[in-house]
């Protein structure tokens, strides 16, 4: 995870390749590798992880949108993305606090799903 305050999501998405690459190498110099399919990306524990497995989000105060959370459900669906509360997904956006982030994990880049989430 690599968070900060502020809007500078190049800067964040920057350090999380830096420690995602030192974690990388780390295991390579211990003689492991972490597992990694040419089709699927990287494997874990959570199937919904697959590939990329990278959730880019930003979390945003929509007060009127919380009035009406399936108005914002259409229109997030509408950009491939998907709301949820602040506190993770299935809670509740206290004062309007909203997580956005992208929907899909699978059949692309980092950099692209970054990009969906700035778009």
């Amino acid at each position: 995870i690599a968070m900060e305050n502020g809007g500078d999501i190049k800067g964040v998405f920057e350090r999380f390749c830096k420690l995602s690459n030192a974690i990388k190498d780390a295991a390579e110099s211990n003689g492991k590798k972490l597992m990694e399919d040419k089709h699927l990306g990287f494997l874990g524990t959570c199937p919904s992880n697959l590939g990329t497995g990278l959730r880019a989000s930003v979390m945003v105060v929509l007060p009127e949108l919380n009035k009406d959370v399936h108005k914002l459900e259409e229109i997030c669906n509408g950009f491939d993305l998907q709301p949820r509360g602040s506190s993770g997904e299935h809670s509740a956006a206290v004062g309007g606090k909203w997580d956005i982030s992208n929907k899909q994990r699978l059949g692309f880049s980092e950099v692209e799903l970054v990009q969906k989430m700035i778009d």
